[in-house]
């Protein structure tokens, strides 16, 4: 699972992420200077999308800005969540379009962990 974060991180789009699932990391890829970066997005964003699941809406989206950089998270499936750090100046598309690219090997990687 490791290895796909190197798919997710892509210099110049995503400097660093994470899976969240339910309310714990199970792999990151931040490192220790960005540790307190990856603590605030598991607790808002496990909040956040808790929150979208008691109220039956279709949010699969979040962003929150940390001085220059950009914490994003995506739900892949219900408490499945991929965490992003991004620059806060980077197009938001860009990073929305490099995670669609990328969520089906997420998944399917998911898919085959269970099955193993």
């Amino acid at each position: 699972m490791k290895e796909l974060l190197g798919k997710v991180d892509d210099p110049g789009i995503i400097d660093c992420s994470c899976l969240l699932k339910g309310k714990d990391v199970i792999v990151s890829s931040f490192s220790k200077s960005k540790r307190n970066h990856e603590t605030i997005a598991k607790q808002t964003f496990s909040y956040i999308f808790l929150n979208v699941a008691k109220q039956k809406t279709k949010h699969n989206e979040a962003h929150l800005e940390i001085g220059g950089q950009r914490l994003s998270g995506f739900l892949l499936k219900p408490g499945l969540v991929l965490v992003c750090l991004s620059d806060k100046n980077l197009n938001i598309t860009k990073v929305r379009s490099h995670i669609q690219h990328i969520k089906h090997l997420i998944l399917q990687s998911e898919v085959d962990k269970m099955l193993a």
